[in-house]
């Protein structure tokens, strides 16, 4: 099923009420884990609102917090996990991806037009101008952005971010990433996807891949991740009804190879918990 709403579909929890899930199923040995877990900003972002855009940024950010102390104590072993590190590194590898299109960007010719979708908040390239505008800002000042996201107030709070940087050209469209016809029309040089394999059905995830590789310009670059499974995370992702779907690196490239990518490389990071995905038209 496709509509409208598919794109929340990282609003995983189902049950009213957890702890009382915990004492139903006889769990009550996960109770104190469960509200000692809450005192993370981390884990009760993860319980309240699933992989919500303020959860992955709370990991890309890498900055811990959390209700007293002891919260901020649980926040920093959270955020030191495997997984966790893995998960960061996805974002380093889009920074990646968009930095090297730049610098390979014909002299005089038009802007690098890259789209996230779904954006999320998009610290990969709040970061990635911040280092050009120092390093080089005649890099930065060819960079046009592109975000598209289902939700209004998320798109809103990356419309401010984006401005406070010298990201010349940004532009958000609301859509839902699954449907073709809420993609702007023009075609793109760069497209990075990140977080949304992880809740779509192996359908899904392909017909995806169909909507990116029309979307770019031919000899454009799809930048995306697959997130393998680590037990100890599943286990605290179990208890918050985080249900992501898992891939290792041969099943997400035997889906990417439904589209005829001129080159396709994916890179399993040194972890096995994340395969890193850049693919050419």
């Amino acid at each position: 099923m496709v509509n409208a709403g598919t794109q929340k579909k990282n609003l995983t929890r189902r049950s009213p009420s957890i702890p009382r899930r915990l004492v139903r199923e006889g769990a009550l040995h996960l109770l104190p884990l469960y509200y000692a877990l809450r005192l993370s900003d981390l884990a009760r972002e993860g319980i309240e609102h699933s992989g919500s855009y303020r959860f992955a940024d709370h990991i890309y950010r890498g900055t811990p917090s959390g209700r007293t102390a002891v919260g901020r104590w649980i926040d920093r072993r959270l955020l030191a996990m495997p997984a966790a590190r893995a998960f960061r590194r996805r974002y380093e590898h889009a920074q990646d991806v968009v930095r090297r299109a730049l610098e390979a960007l014909p002299a005089g010719g038009e802007p690098l037009r890259v789209l996230a979708v779904p954006c999320g908040i998009p610290r990969d390239i709040l970061d990635l101008a911040r280092t050009l505008r120092r390093e080089r800002p005649n890099l930065l000042a060819r960079l046009e952005y592109h975000g598209l996201d289902i939700d209004p107030q998320l798109l809103d709070l990356a419309r401010t971010l984006m401005h406070q940087t010298a990201v010349a050209s940004t532009h958000f469209h609301p859509g839902n990433a699954l449907i073709r016809g809420d993609y702007p029309g023009t075609g793109f040089h760069v497209i990075v996807s990140t977080g949304l394999g992880e809740f779509l059905r192996d359908e899904e995830l392909a017909g995806f891949y169909t909507i990116v590789y029309d979307r770019l310009e031919p000899g454009g670059t799809f930048c995306t991740s697959a997130t393998a499974r680590d037990e100890r995370s599943e286990t605290l992702l179990r208890l918050g009804e985080l249900v992501t779907q898992y891939r290792r690196a041969d099943e997400v490239e035997n889906l990417l190879r439904q589209v005829p990518w001129k080159r396709l490389e994916l890179r399993v990071d040194h972890s096995g918990l994340q395969t890193f995905v850049t693919a050419t038209k």
